[in-house]
C-alpha cells in the first residue's frame, strides 16, 4: 500500500484559503447567489384556511392550519403525497423540527411549545418565559438548535432551550415596501447564519445577519401573495416554502443563503502548512 502524501494536505489548505479570500466574505448583496429563483419543488396543500408553516422531519413533510382549537395539521410523504390529517387541539401558528427530526408546534397566544409524540398527539415540552411573544408569531428553532426565535414587527426575540428569555434584536430597516404589514410581519425562518423574512407585496425574500442587518434580497418567482402566504413562509428540507393559498400549492425554493466562508482560518492553515512542507522537504 502506498504512503499518504501529507505534503498535499497543507498545499490544498493553502489553495482553499486563497480561493476563499478571492471569493470574499458574505457581504450585502452576495449571499443568495441569484437575483431571483424559481420553485424547485411543489405539492398540494391539504388544509383549509388559514395556512401556517410547513416542516420536514427527515422523512415526511407536515403543514399546519390555524383559526381555532380544532385546527388540523397534515402529514405528507417526501414527494408531497398526503398521508393523513388530524386535529390535536392546537390553534397552530407554526410547526418546526429539530436536527433529530422531532416535530414541535406553537399555538395562538400561547407560550407553550408542544412536541409530537405520535401523529395527532402532542405533549407540553417547554414554556417560553420572559420577553414579549406576540399572540400571532411563529416560533422556530434557530439553525444551531440552541434556542427558539420569533419575530414581530421587525423585532426578533430569542429564548434558550429551557425557555428562558435571552433578549431581542431589531431588524434594521425592516418595513420597506410594506413588509411590516400583517401577517408577514410575524413570521421568521432560520438558515445557517441568517434569519429570513418574506414580503408578499413584491415576492421578495430577505436575509438578515444575527445582528439585525439586511445582507441580501432575492425574488421568489411565482410565490404566493395571499394572507395564507404571509402566514405560511418557512424553511424545511433545504428549501424556503410559501403556499399560494389554503388548499393551493406549496412552492419550495432553493434560495438558501451561502454560509460565510472561514477564509482567514483556511488561509492561515495554508500558510502554516506551507511552512511545514518547506521545513520538512527531503533534499
Amino acid at each position: 500500500m502506498g504512503k499518504t502524501s501529507f505534503a498535499a494536505i497543507p498545499a490544498l489548505a493553502f489553495a482553499a484559503g486563497i480561493m476563499a479570500i478571492a471569493a470574499g466574505p458574505a457581504e450585502a448583496g452576495a449571499v443568495f447567489g441569484q437575483a431571483s429563483y424559481n420553485a424547485v419543488f411543489t405539492f398540494t396543500d391539504a388544509l383549509p384556511s388559514t395556512t401556517m408553516t410547513v416542516a420536514f422531519d427527515g422523512t415526511n413533510y407536515y403543514s399546519s392550519s390555524g383559526g381555532g382549537s380544532g385546527s388540523p395539521y397534515a402529514e405528507y410523504d417526501a414527494s408531497g403525497t398526503l398521508i393523513g390529517t388530524n386535529s390535536p387541539g392546537i390553534d397552530f401558528r407554526s410547526v418546526f423540527t429539530d436536527a433529530s427530526g422531532n416535530l414541535y408546534a406553537r399555538g395562538y397566544a400561547s407560550n407553550q411549545i408542544w412536541k409530537q409524540t405520535a401523529f395527532g398527539s402532542f405533549s407540553p415540552y417547554v414554556t417560553l418565559t420572559g420577553g414579549s411573544l406576540d399572540d400571532q408569531s411563529a416560533v422556530v428553532l434557530n439553525t444551531a438548535g440552541t434556542g427558539y426565535i420569533s419575530q414581530s414587527g421587525g423585532t426578533i426575540s430569542e429564548w434558550d432551550l429551557t425557555g428562558t428569555f435571552i433578549g431581542t434584536v431589531t431588524l434594521s430597516g425592516f418595513g420597506i415596501n410594506g413588509e411590516n404589514s400583517y401577517p408577514q410581519d410575524r413570521g421568521i425562518a432560520s438558515v445557517g447564519n441568517y434569519w429570513l423574512t418574506y414580503n408578499t407585496n413584491n415576492d421578495v425574500l430577505s436575509a438578515w445577519d444575527t445582528s439585525g442587518n439586511r445582507v441580501d434580497t432575492t425574488v421568489l418567482n411565482g410565490a404566493g401573495t395571499s394572507v395564507d402566504s404571509g402566514f405560511s413562509y418557512s424553511y424545511a428540507n433545504g428549501m424556503f416554502f410559501v403556499v399560494d393559498q389554503a388548499g393551493g400549492t406549496w412552492r419550495g425554493y432553493d434560495a438558501v443563503p451561502a454560509p460565510e466562508p472561514a477564509s482567514l482560518a483556511l488561509f492561515c492553515a495554508g500558510l502554516v502548512g506551507l511552512g511545514w512542507v518547506r521545513r520538512n522537504r527531503v533534499k
